[in-house]
């Protein structure tokens, strides 16, 4: 009987602490998202096109190579 008092309390405690840590998270606002979200794209755009550029230096590379 004492463990299960033992597990009550402690899921009580964790449920509160849990509730109180919440609390302190700081959510974006759909203009922070926005924003964030432009940044993610535009870096990946640039580095596709790097890679892009990379990949047809190699592939040119690699044909005079063959040849």
């Amino acid at each position: 009987m004492d463990s299960l008092k033992s597990y009550l309390t402690q899921g009580t405690s964790f449920v509160k602490e849990s509730w109180t840590e919440l609390g302190k998270v700081h959510f974006p606002t759909p203009k922070e998202t926005l924003q964030a979200t432009l940044v993610v794209v535009a870096l990946v755009l640039v580095l596709a096109l790097w890679l892009g550029l990379i990949d047809m230096g190699a592939k040119g590379f690699v044909r005079q190579i063959i040849r």
